[in-house]
């Protein structure tokens, strides 16, 4: 193989070229990959576009007139 060996860090934290692992080693990293990915997306979904900070910010947006129950601009 090449020169560049790409190493992976075992739990305990030795080091381990990826091209001396065997094939269900590869499989067994490349299934904690994916979790890992899956755990990410799940918890990327969970999370609000943007945080109120205090509770003043909270009470205004609160507050505020959504697109739907504001009327100013109907004839």
């Amino acid at each position: 193989m090449s020169n560049n060996n790409i190493y992976w860090k075992q739990r305990n934290g030795v080091l381990i070229s990826i091209d001396n692992m065997d094939i269900n080693h590869l499989r067994n990293v490349l299934k904690m990959i994916i979790r890992n990915r899956q755990k990410v997306q799940l918890h990327n979904a969970k999370k609000p576009l943007f945080q109120l900070n205090g509770d003043m910010a909270q009470e205004f947006h609160e507050s505020y007139l959504s697109d739907e129950d504001d009327d100013r601009f109907d004839d």
